[in-house]
């Protein structure tokens, strides 16, 4: 099952027994970890077949109890378009924002410096109402790229920033947000950040490495889990 929508094959496939009966209404599937065996793929894209198979209403996702079969079968044959990978764009993330974090490094000016700690005070503002807004933190990451005074970077973090729009990509952030994963996400950008001004190009390609590598390592956890994935290392540089 080799392809760029691989997560959508691996929804087929369970649509294919829920319409054959194998899965009545009602039934609760196996957990994400015996499914990927089963199949034979990532847990990431059995997770992202769940979430297809939520949105286009052949399957019910309970906090905190897991995937359910629906109780009506949608009529359409056709599993909905659910957007881009959330896993793939973040592992095209890690790479190409890393490269454009070390840049903005060695380019930086004092004004892209003083645009970061803008976006970084209204992310906090959102943080401290326990949102997390994505306007304030594609401003963080496009104020990095701006830093670079590359244009062509700048429109990469937008084309990245416009796919996460997807429902895939949303609805992991609603699936897995919570209180750590927020202050996570501020403790790293204020890491990028200092890693910038500090004019450290590797330690700001491994800062922003680590922030997106916690965005995903969040996305792999379950729902009702309010822990961090303590998966990568803080890099911090002093101001």
């Amino acid at each position: 099952m080799a392809s760029q929508r691989l997560f959508q094959q691996v929804a087929e496939q369970i649509v294919g027994l829920i319409r054959s009966g194998e899965l009545p209404p009602g039934t609760r599937l196996p957990a994400e970890r015996d499914l990927s065996k089963k199949l034979g793929v990532s847990r990431p894209v059995v997770r992202e077949a769940m979430i297809a198979l939520e949105i286009s209403g052949f399957v019910e996702v309970k906090t905190g109890t897991g995937s359910y079969v629906a109780a009506a079968t949608p009529r359409a044959r056709e599993i909905s378009d659910a957007g881009p990978s959330a896993f793939e764009l973040l592992a095209a993330r890690r790479t190409i924002e890393g490269e454009i974090a070390a840049a903005a490094a060695v380019s930086a000016s004092s004004e892209n410096i003083a645009g970061l700690d803008e976006a970084l005070a209204w992310y906090r503002r959102e943080y401290l109402k326990g949102e997390d807004s994505f306007e304030a933190d594609r401003a963080f990451h496009l104020g990095v790229a701006e830093a670079t005074g590359n244009s062509v970077y700048v429109r990469m973090v937008e084309l990245l920033w416009g796919d996460m729009r997807g429902q895939i990509f949303s609805r992991l952030g609603e699936l897995t947000k919570n209180s750590n994963k927020l202050r996570t996400n501020m403790a790293d950008h204020e890491a990028i950040r200092d890693c910038i001004a500090a004019r450290d190009a590797e330690a700001a390609r491994q800062a922003m490495q680590n922030h997106i590598a916690n965005v995903e390592a969040y996305f792999l956890m379950d729902a009702a889990e309010d822990g961090q994935p303590g998966q990568t290392k803080r890099i911090t540089r002093g101001r």
